[in-house]
C-alpha cells in the first residue's frame, strides 16, 4: 500500500464525510446550541467509526453484511433510531415554534443535555447505520493490496479515515457555530430543529429500507 493509494482512499472518504447524511444532521443540531456539544457530538460519530473499523478489521462486519437476517436486524434497529431523533427534533422545534411568538431577548438558552449523553447519541447514531460498516466492507477492500496483512492495511486506512473525519468535523462544528451566532433565537434554532427532524427521519426510513449487499 503506497502513499497514492492512501490519498486516492482519503479522496473518496472526503467525498463521503462532505455529502449529507445521519451525522451531519445529528452534529448540526448539538452544534446549534454550543461549539462544546458539537466537539461531543463529533467525537461520538468518530467514536461509532472506531467500532465499525475495528469489526472491518477482524471480519464481523464481512458477517454481518453476509447474514440477510443479521442485517436486516441492525437496517430495522439502525433506521428507528434515527426516526427517533428526528421526532425528538421536531418535538423541540415545535415547542420553539409554540413560544417563539413570546420571545423577547434574542437568546436562546438551552442548556446541555450533558456531556455523556451528547457523545453517546451521536455514537449510537453512527453506530447503527449500516452504511457506515458498507464503507468499511465494500469501498475500503477496494484500496487493500498484497504487499501486507490486510487487517493492517484495513486499520491504516481506516485510521486515516478517521482523523480525516475529526479534521471535516472540526470545521463543521465552527461553520455551524458561526452561523448559529448570527441566527440565534428560538425562530432560528426552531427552522435547525425542523429542518434536522425531517431529515433524520426521511435518512431513518432510507437506512430501514437499504438493500442487503450480496
Amino acid at each position: 500500500m503506497d502513499l497514492m493509494t492512501v490519498l486516492a482512499f482519503l479522496a473518496v472518504a472526503g467525498l463521503a464525510y462532505v455529502t449529507p447524511g445521519p451525522d451531519w444532521f445529528v452534529v448540526m443540531r448539538h452544534a446549534m446550541r454550543t461549539r462544546r456539544d458539537g466537539v461531543l457530538a463529533a467525537i461520538g460519530v468518530q467514536c461509532g467509526l472506531l467500532v465499525h473499523l475495528t469489526a472491518a478489521a477482524v471480519g464481523v462486519a464481512a458477517i454481518l453484511l453476509a447474514s440477510a437476517t443479521a442485517f436486516t436486524v441492525l437496517k430495522v434497529v439502525g433506521g428507528l433510531y434515527l426516526v427517533w431523533l428526528g421526532v425528538r427534533a421536531w418535538r423541540d422545534g415545535i415547542a420553539r415554534w409554540c413560544t417563539a411568538r413570546d420571545e423577547v431577548a434574542q437568546e436562546d438558552p438551552d442548556p446541555s443535555p450533558g456531556a455523556g449523553r451528547v457523545v453517546g447519541t451521536s455514537f449510537l447514531a453512527n453506530v447503527l447505520n449500516p452504511k457506515a460498516a458498507l464503507f468499511f466492507v465494500a469501498v475500503l477492500p477496494q484500496f487493500v493490496g498484497s504487499g501486507a496483512p490486510v487487517a493492517v492495511q484495513v486499520v491504516v486506512l481506516g485510521l486515516a479515515d478517521v482523523v480525516l473525519g475529526l479534521a471535516w468535523w472540526g470545521v463543521f462544528v465552527l461553520g455551524i457555530v458561526a452561523i448559529g451566532t448570527v441566527l440565534r433565537g428560538r425562530r432560528a434554532r426552531a427552522v435547525v430543529d425542523t429542518v434536522s427532524g425531517t431529515a433524520l427521519v426521511g435518512l431513518g426510513s432510507a437506512v430501514a429500507l437499504t438493500a442487503r449487499r450480496t
